[in-house]
């Protein structure tokens, strides 16, 4: 999906779907806004062909035939490609700010012609004319009215449009949160992970100054079998808060699944890094859960942290294996304990 123009060529865009809409009897809706926005772009040139052919043939472009022009050709992508949909959705984002506010412009116009035009003809009327003049007046303010209802039910159609349009920002802002949230701790998930980290390294002038720390919850597995899934899932929660309380910016906590969590640190060294994971370590072990159900105490829950920092040269999959190699030397020292990864 792609829509660049500036704010001014989206408005002239926006001025040439309205008539064209109407002219067609065309709902104004924000997929049908998007179509004939794209249309008059000339981002598609294979949807305006499409488009011509079936105004040509029904005067109109039906409902049914609107929605498979748009995802045949607008939101062509691939859905298993994360990265096209996250495009997709800020592209589309785009295009509806700026079909809300050139909305509001157009309307505002629109109606400011009709009252001008009602109030010329009026004052036209007050003026004595001839008898050959009369018939031609009174067929152009037949006509002016006319307009003047049709700009009048255009304006009903907009406003309920508008709201529309707003109905879909919202849910357009939701849908990015959830692509980019783990819905069970709301943590950032690992797709956000990967883009703070590739922002990041992008800017030369943060050096090598990054470090991970990678979290993995003391036997987990165990814990599920022993108290349930339900009792488990609390616990994953309890940690997500818990983490969005400790990490303060720039530090960037996620989960990156099951009871696995890592904290990208960015501007930290690996000593700075470690005293974080030391600080989580003890606070989570001195939290005395227990079952909402039954009252029972449930033991301390442990997690075992390693950390690493970048290298000249690594890559964010060698920060990964290294800090995870320091992880799973924790576990093996015992668990409840944070390793180092050799710099």
């Amino acid at each position: 999906m792609k829509f660049s123009e500036n704010s001014a060529q989206a408005v002239g865009y926006l001025r040439q779907s309205i008539p064209m809409m109407v002219k067609h009897n065309i709902v104004p809706n924000p997929l049908n806004y998007t179509l004939w926005y794209s249309y008059y772009s000339k981002a598609f040139p294979s949807l305006n062909k499409e488009l011509d052919k079936t105004v040509e043939r029904y005067g109109t472009c039906p409902p049914y035939i609107s929605e498979s022009l748009f995802f045949k050709h607008i939101s062509k992508l691939d859905n298993d490609n994360k990265e096209q949909l996250v495009n997709f959705q800020n592209a589309f984002s785009h295009l509806v700010d700026h079909l809300s506010d050139s909305m509001d412009h157009t309307a505002q116009q629109t109606n400011s012609y009709s009252q001008a035009l009602m109030e010329n003809l009026t004052e036209l009327g007050s003026h004595g004319v001839d008898d050959a003049i009369a018939p031609v007046l009174n067929k152009l303010s037949a006509n002016a009215s006319a307009i003047c209802t049709t700009n009048e039910e255009f304006q009903g159609q907009l406003s309920a449009a508008q709201a529309e349009i707003n109905t879909l920002k919202a849910e357009l802002e939701n849908s990015k949160k959830e692509a980019n949230t783990d819905p069970l701790t709301g943590l950032y998930n690992r797709r956000v992970f990967e883009t703070i980290y590739n922002q990041f390294v992008a800017d030369k002038s943060n050096h090598d100054n990054i470090t991970l720390i990678m979290m993995d919850v003391d036997k987990f597995k165990i814990f599920n079998d022993t108290h349930g899934h339900l009792v488990g899932d609390q616990i994953l929660k309890f940690i997500g808060q818990m983490l969005k309380e400790e990490c303060k910016d720039p530090i960037l906590p996620v989960r990156l699944g099951g009871e696995e969590f890592a904290l990208l640190c960015p501007r930290l060294k690996l000593k700075q890094a470690q005293l974080v994971a030391e600080r989580i370590r003890v606070k989570l072990a001195l939290v005395p859960f227990s079952s909402k159900r039954t009252g029972e105490k449930i033991p301390p829950v442990t997690a075992s942290f390693g950390v690493a920092q970048k290298r000249p040269n690594d890559g964010l999959t060698n920060i990964i294996e290294r800090a995870d190699q320091a992880l799973y030397a924790a576990k093996n020292a015992g668990r409840n304990q944070v390793k180092l990864a050799a710099n």
